[in-house]
C-alpha cells in the first residue's frame, strides 16, 4: 500500500475512505449475515411475501443447536525438519499453546466460535500481544478474540487473508477505555465514534474504533487504529520493537536522568544475546529481532466455497425447508383455529347462556328428544400438512448430515448398541470436513500465538504439564531456544520452521463412552500389566482421567498413594521402585533432570 508518505488529517482521510469502500461492497454479504441471523432466532418473514408466517416451528436452530461441540482441539506442533534439538523445540510449543487453553477463556470462545460458524458460515480470530499482563517477572502476554465476522471487514475480491493488502476488525469499547489504552484526552473524546456511526452523545459511554492491519511499502505489517476524527494509533512497522528513548541524552525511558527529557520511539533492529560456544565460552552476538510476516487473524470456515472468504452457513441450506415449514405450519395452525363443532337445533329452540363452564345450555321443550338436535363438524384434517412439515425436516436434516442418531433421538428401540453407534459414526461422517476446518483454525491461530511469543516474550514462560503418569511437571518457554546458526550468512537467527496441526488422541465428546471401554478392555486383557498390581491401576485411572471418566481423579490419588506405600505384592518400596523403573516421584515415570542442550555444532544461549 503506497500510504508510508502521508501524514496526519491525510492519513486519516486515507484509511477511512479505504475502510468506506471496502464495508460498501461488504455491505450485500453483511445483510446476508443479519438474515441469516434473524432465521437462527426464528424469524417469521417469508421471502417474497409481505406477510409473516403467524407460526414457526424453529428447525434452523434446532439443526445448529445439535452440532455444537465443546471440545477444544489440543495442539500439536512438530519441526519442519527434525534434528533431537528441535524436537525438543516443538514440544515446548506445543506446551506453551497447551498452556494458553487453560489461561485463556477458550470454552466461551468456543461457544462463540461454534455459533458464528454454522450461523454465518465462518467465525474470526485475533490474536494480539498485551504488554500491560504482568505475572512475576514475565512481562506481556498473548489475548485472543473470537469475533463475529460482522465485525471484520475484508479487502474487496481476495478469499484468503494472507493475500490482503489489507483489512479492518471494529470493536465497541467505551471513552474510558480508550483514554486509558491509547491515552486520549478526555476533551478530545467527544471526537470518538459511537456504534450507530455518528459523534459519541455528551452522555454517553460507547465508543466504536477500527482497526486496520495492512501491508506497507517494504511489505511489513502496519496498523492504524482510528475513532471518528480520532487518530488512536499508527504504527507502521507493528510488530517492530518500540523502545522509547530520549533525544537529548540518548538514553532509554526509566535510565534518562535529563530534567526536560524528549523522549521518542526507535525500533532497534538487533538484539544482544550471550551465546555459549562449545569450548566452553560465551559471547555476545547481536541478533536480528524475530518479526512475524502475517496478520495475526485467522478465518474459521464452516465449509469452503469457491471464493469465499467465509465459508458456506447451514442457514443458506436449509432456508428452503424452514421457509416451506413456517408456511405449512401456520396453514396447519389457521385451520385448527378455524375449526370447531358447530350445534344445529330446531328453530324454536331454548338456548340458554347461564352456563359457565359449557356457555350454553340447550333446554328441550316437552316431547323433544336429543335426536332431534345435530352438529355440523368442521373439524379439519391435518395429518397429511403434519407428514409433509415432518418429510421437510428430515430433509433438513439429510442436507447438514443430521441423523436422529447423531441428535440422540431414539428412533430404533429394536436396535443393537453396535448397529446405533454405527449410524451415529457414520452421521459424524458427514461432518467431517466441518471438523477439519476446525482443526485447521485452530493450528493456524497456535502458530500466530507462537510467532507472538517468539517475538515479544523476552522473559522465559513458566508451564506446566501432565507427563504420562499424570503428575504436574513444570518446563518453560524460552524464545532464545530457538536461535539457530545460519552458517551460509554466518549469523544467528529464530527458528520458526514448525508445522502445526491438532492432536487427534485428544478426543471428542462423542468418542468418550469408546474409549472408557477400551481402557477397560485393556485392563482386563493385561496390556497395562497385571490387573492385580496397583501400579497397573494406577496406570489405568490415569487413562480414564484423560478420557474425562467421571470421577477418575479420586481414584488417580487412591492408587497413588498405593503405590507410594508399596501395596499390593511389592513390600518394600525401594524394591519395586528400583524394579518398575520409578523415580523421585515415588511412581513410574517420574522425569529426570533436564540436560542442558547446545546448538547443533555451535553452542546454547546462556
Amino acid at each position: 500500500m503506497k500510504c508510508d508518505h502521508l501524514k496526519g488529517a491525510e492519513r486519516l482521510a486515507y484509511f477511512r475512505a479505504l475502510y468506506e469502500n471496502a464495508k460498501n461492497r461488504y455491505a450485500g454479504t453483511l445483510d446476508l449475515f443479519d438474515r441469516h441471523m434473524r432465521q437462527y432466532r426464528g424469524s417469521p418473514e417469508i421471502d417474497g411475501s409481505s406477510e409473516a408466517a403467524s407460526t414457526v416451528r424453529n428447525i434452523t436452530y434446532e439443526i445448529i443447536e445439535s452440532q455444537i461441540c465443546s471440545d477444544i482441539p489440543n495442539p500439536k506442533v512438530d519441526a519442519a525438519c527434525y534434528t533431537e534439538r528441535r524436537e525438543r523445540s516443538a514440544l515446548a510449543v506445543e506446551r506453551l499453546c497447551r498452556s494458553l487453553r487453560d489461561k485463556l477463556p477458550f470454552e466461551q470462545m468456543n461457544d462463540l466460535d461454534e455459533r458464528y460458524t454454522y450461523i454465518y458460515g465462518g467465525s474470526v480470530f485475533f490474536a494480539e500481544w498485551d504488554n500491560d499482563q504482568r505475572m512475576g517477572e514475565e512481562i506481556g502476554g498473548v489475548r485472543v478474540h473470537c469475533l463475529s465476522p460482522r465485525d471484520f471487514i475484508p479487502q474487496p475480491g481476495i478469499p484468503e487473508v494472507c493475500d490482503m493488502e489489507y483489512c479492518f476488525l471494529n470493536f465497541v469499547t467505551t471513552k474510558a477505555g480508550l483514554a486509558r489504552r491509547y491515552g486520549i484526552p478526555e476533551s478530545k473524546l467527544s471526537l470518538a465514534e459511537s456504534e450507530a456511526g455518528g459523534e459519541v452523545a455528551a452522555d454517553g459511554d460507547a465508543a466504536y474504533l477500527t482497526v486496520c492491519f495492512y501491508k506497507g511499502d517494504d511489505g511489513e505489517i502496519g496498523q492504524f487504529v482510528f475513532s471518528g476524527d480520532l487518530i488512536l494509533s499508527d504504527l507502521p512497522h507493528y510488530y517492530r520493537r518500540k523502545i522509547a528513548v530520549c533525544k537529548v541524552c540518548g538514553e532509554r525511558e526509566g535510565v534518562c536522568r535529563c530534567e526536560n527529557p524528549k523522549m521518542h520511539f526507535s525500533e532497534p533492529e538487533y538484539e544482544e544475546v550471550t551465546i555459549r560456544m562449545p569450548e566452553g565460552d560465551a559471547t555476545l552476538t547481536n541478533v536480528r529481532y524475530y518479526t512475524p510476516k502475517s496478520f495475526p487473524i485467522v478465518i474459521r470456515k464452516n465449509t469452503s466455497g469457491e471464493g469465499m472468504l467465509i465459508g458456506q452457513s447451514d442457514c443458506e441450506f436449509v432456508r428452503p425447508q424452514q421457509q416451506a415449514i413456517n408456511k405449512l405450519e401456520s396453514r396447519i395452525l389457521q385451520k385448527l383455529l378455524r375449526s370447531g363443532v358447530t350445534p344445529v337445533m330446531p328453530e324454536d329452540a331454548t338456548v340458554s347462556l347461564n352456563n359457565a363452564v359449557f356457555g350454553q345450555i340447550i333446554r328441550m321443550k316437552p316431547g323433544e328428544t336429543a335426536q332431534q338436535y345435530g352438529k355440523v363438524d368442521t373439524t379439519p384434517d391435518v395429518s397429511q400438512d403434519v407428514a409433509e412439515s415432518e418429510r421437510l425436516y428430515d430433509h433438513a436434516k439429510r442436507v447438514i448430515g443430521i441423523s436422529d442418531a447423531y441428535q440422540g433421538i431414539d428412533s430404533a428401540a429394536n436396535e443393537s448398541g453396535v448397529a446405533r453407534q454405527l449410524r451415529i459414526s457414520q452421521a459424524s461422517g458427514r461432518l467431517e470436513s466441518k471438523r477439519k476446518m476446525k482443526y485447521t483454525a485452530y493450528a493456524e491461530l497456535d502458530r500466530v500465538i507462537f510467532t507472538l511469543c517468539l517475538a515479544f516474550a523476552d522473559e522465559p514462560r513458566s508451564l506446566s504439564y501432565k507427563d504420562a503418569y499424570g503428575r504436574v511437571q513444570n518446563t518453560r518457554f524460552d524464545r532464545r531456544d530457538f536461535l539457530e546458526y545460519d552458517a551460509a550468512n554466518d549469523e544467528f537467527y529464530y527458528n520458526d520452521g514448525f508445522l502445526f496441526s491438532v492432536d487427534l488422541n485428544g478426543g471428542a465428546e462423542y468418542q468418550r463412552e469408546s474409549l472408557w471401554e477400551r481402557n477397560l478392555e485393556n485392563l482386563k486383557a493385561g496390556t497395562l500389566g497385571d490387573p492385580q498390581n496397583p501400579v497397573t491401576l494406577l496406570r489405568y485411572w490415569q487413562n480414564q482421567e484423560r478420557a474425562h471418566y467421571p470421577h477418575a481423579r479420586e481414584n488417580v490419588e487412591y492408587f497413588k498413594d498405593e503405590v507410594e506405600k508399596g501395596g499390593g505384592r511389592y513390600g518394600d518400596p525401594a524394591s519395586w521402585q528400583k524394579e518398575e523403573g520409578i523415580g523421585t516421584g515415588g511412581f513410574p515415570g517420574a522425569a529426570a533432570p533436564q540436560e542442558e542442550f547446545d546448538f547443533d555444532g555451535v553452542g546454547s544461549p546462556a
